[in-house]
């Protein structure tokens, strides 16, 4: 059938429309996706011009976990510090004064073991040369499942993969552009500035004045009949081991060149007094016994506990909480691990499981509540 001439003109200019349109739509998604390449606010692709200023949301915004793949893979260092929330408050300037290397910080808030070793994997495959890796082993987190991910926390795959196809999610996405992609502005002396490892993802100065017993004492239960003694199960064991030996050890077997210093996260006396009274203060003692043990195997891997600084626990003036410490405490873990206090080894963890096991069973814990 054949088309009618006057019909043509019609249907030429609605091709035309058609093609300004799509021209039009690729042009403006084109223009997005090259700005928030060329800036990079999650430092996906590059580190971070040197021209620019990359705005630091701070806690409780803190985008950890749109940032640290970035910056693991694509800034110079040769130290790591990581960790969960235990790991926040440490300032990077500190160990690099103690330690003599470039340190980057690189936390997690409410990470499990496999979250912070997926992204020491990342560092290394990324071919950094990595002489130390500061990281606190919580006790909370010890005996888990080896593969867990806290599924409450935003977590973007995309920036975690080598697959470019899923970027659009990061390059064509309206709120990284509004929020991330346009703050980024250029120096107007030239000299930009990016992550400030002393204070990102610190959570400390949030908390200002809310330390002491008063914050502390609120924050856990107690029942009013104790339950009896847990024991440490075989299954407790095989979570255990599983965990260490996949998200902590085998890394550490793979790179010798690096010194791992890890340290048992020292919650305040408020912990101990919660697991007196759920019948779990033996069952800490032998957790505790098991991955020292296994951790120790590891002629690269030093271990400290500040569990036996009672100084530190005792004084609840220095928790938020019944777990967590205040930026001094970070500071004093960073000196006395440099100054090689409170190191465990094969010939002084006996004594220490002693000393911890003497003062916890028989600590007053009546008397914090008084």
């Amino acid at each position: 059938m054949s088309v009618n001439q006057s019909e043509k003109p019609e249907i030429n200019s609605c091709r035309r429309w058609t093609i300004c349109t799509v021209l039009l739509t690729a042009a403006i998604f084109i223009a997005i996706a090259s700005a928030t390449i060329y800036k990079d606010p999650f430092y996906h692709y590059h580190g971070p011009l040197p021209q620019y200023n990359y705005p630091q949301l701070e806690y409780p915004d803190s985008n950890e976990r749109y940032l640290n793949d970035g910056i693991t893979r694509n800034f110079s260092y040769e130290g790591i510090i990581t960790g969960t929330s235990m790991a926040e408050n440490f300032k990077a300037s500190e160990a690099e004064a103690l330690f003599g290397v470039n340190f980057i910080k690189v936390p997690y808030s409410g990470a499990s073991f496999k979250e912070l070793n997926d992204n020491l994997v990342r560092a290394y495959g990324a071919g950094k040369q990595i002489k130390y890796i500061i990281r606190p082993l919580d006790y909370g987190y010890m005996v888990s499942d080896k593969d867990k991910y806290d599924e409450t926390f935003d977590y973007p795959l995309y920036l975690y993969n080598d697959n470019p196809f899923d970027d659009i999610s990061y390059v064509l996405n309206k709120s990284i552009l509004l929020k991330e992609t346009i703050p980024v502005t250029k120096a107007p002396d030239g000299m930009g500035s990016s992550v400030d490892f002393d204070s990102y993802g610190e959570w400390n100065s949030y908390y200002s004045g809310q330390f002491g017993a008063n914050y502390v004492l609120p924050t856990y239960r107690l029942k009013d009949t104790p339950d009896p003694a847990q024991p440490f199960t075989k299954e407790d064991q095989e979570l255990l081991l599983g965990n260490l030996r996949q998200n902590v050890t085998a890394l550490a077997a793979e790179h010798p060149e690096t010194t791992f210093y890890l340290f048992f996260t020292p919650y305040s006396i408020g912990y101990w007094d919660f697991l007196n009274n759920t019948g779990k203060l033996g069952w800490q003692f032998e957790m505790e016994r098991i991955s020292i043990e296994e951790l120790l195997q590891y002629p690269n891997i030093r271990l400290y506990s500040f569990s036996d600084d009672f100084e530190i626990i005792c004084d609840l003036d220095n928790y938020k909480d019944y777990l967590h410490y205040g930026e001094w405490i970070n500071s004093r873990i960073l000196e006395q691990m440099k100054e090689e206090k409170h190191l465990l080894t094969k010939d002084n963890y006996q004594d220490y499981l002693q000393t911890i096991q003497a003062f916890y069973t028989s600590y007053d814990y009546a008397s914090l509540h008084n």
